[in-house]
């Protein structure tokens, strides 16, 4: 169930198309890629600004994100999506996003799309399992919603903890799926941005 976001009460939002949310995970879908749904199918742009998530705990997992769009329809479609699965989203305030996180945001928003070159090149889909560090210091950067938006990748985050401290940073186990020259390209982004990978 939405909580605090309904289509009645956008005007409520400072920017009309940013929002700051926190959503819980119910075990089922542990093993699916909801935020990477939400930024292929909804064209979203997210920073993942904390998270607790642990496949192996009876506990839901939850994630703090700040979501972009081009426009509030956008952002109303995505919270649609997660209200039909049962996702629990509650509002946070929107004072709390940095300017920097938005400055962030919008430029991978209006990047072009390096996704239409790759996805013309055929394979078979690949699958590849790794832990990444985000540092703090990219802490108000959409290092995931890159990896979708630009290389067409599917992410499953399977294990994330990366919590609201600003001092400490922040550890992911990802699963992505595409085809080779996807994986390879989108791996390459990574190390662009001087990030540690463990495969």
């Amino acid at each position: 169930m939405i909580q605090g976001i309904g289509l009645m009460n956008v005007s409520t939002t400072v920017n009309p198309t940013l929002d700051c949310i926190r959503i819980r995970v119910p075990q089922e879908y542990y093993g699916q890629p909801i935020v990477s749904r939400l930024i292929s199918r909804y064209d979203l742009t997210i920073n993942i600004a904390a998270a607790a998530f642990e496949a192996e705990t009876r506990e839901d997992g939850w994630f703090n994100l700040e979501i972009q769009g081009n426009c509030r329809q956008q952002l109303e479609a995505g919270f649609v999506y997660l209200q039909e699965l049962g996702v629990e989203v509650e509002q946070l305030n929107l004072k709390t996003v940095p300017q920097e996180c938005v400055e962030n945001l919008q430029i991978l928003l209006n990047s072009p799309k390096k996704v239409d070159d790759l996805n013309a090149i055929q394979g078979q889909t690949t699958r590849a399992k790794f832990q990444v560090c985000i540092p703090k210091n990219y802490r108000s950067f959409p290092v995931i919603a890159g990896l979708v938006s630009c290389y067409g990748i599917t992410v499953n985050i399977i294990r994330a903890l990366f919590n609201t401290n600003t001092e400490n940073d922040g550890w992911f186990d990802l699963e992505l799926w595409g085809n080779r020259e996807q994986i390879v390209y989108g791996l390459r982004y990574l190390k662009q941005l001087g990030l540690q990978i463990w495969l």
